[in-house]
């Protein structure tokens, strides 16, 4: 259960504020919701039904400056998660953002970028979907790993990118 004023990181959203816990009638339904601002986009609102525990188990305590600290410095232990089929790699890497893992979106963000220095290497890019993908996953790295540390989010993204070694894909 959460309380009103928690910061909390919620799927793809990342981290928000728990503004206020209400009651609703939607349809007919009445059930209680978790109103959301997104920290970095004040012109959005997310409301999640405390009754939907796929939607709630979405939303998350934020990572503290250990365990940030710890994703970054692990940064290339990850799995690669490359596909080479266009049409799994999506759904895969959909499935990554949505559910906002932190472990799993450092992996996403170093595999794709991995992938573009490999591309980039023969004069090549990535595929624009997989840019947003890897866009989306830093960001949400970033954004967390920077609250977190109280760093600021430029400087921590020229610093990530630089962080990740390894394997042509």
């Amino acid at each position: 259960m959460y309380n009103v004023s928690d910061i909390v990181a919620y799927s793809s959203q990342g981290i928000c504020e728990i503004t206020e816990i209400c009651r609703r009638e939607i349809a007919g339904t009445v059930m209680d919701y978790y109103v959301m601002k997104p920290l970095f986009d004040s012109r959005s609102t997310v409301s999640v039904p405390v009754s939907n525990e796929k939607l709630v188990s979405r939303i998350r305590r934020i990572m503290t400056a250990d365990e940030a600290a710890a994703l970054l410095d692990s940064i290339n232990d990850g799995e690669i998660l490359w596909l080479d089929n266009d049409a799994q790699r999506r759904d895969l890497y959909q499935t990554i953002l949505t559910e906002g893992i932190p472990s799993r979106l450092a992996s996403l963000f170093r595999t794709l970028m991995l992938r573009k220095r490999t591309l980039e290497s023969s004069s090549r890019k990535l595929r624009s979907t997989d840019e947003t993908c890897m866009r989306t996953a830093e960001k949400l790295i970033v954004r967390e790993c920077s609250f977190a540390l109280g760093e600021e989010q430029d400087a921590l993204s020229l610093r990530l990118g630089s962080m990740i070694t390894g394997p042509e894909i």
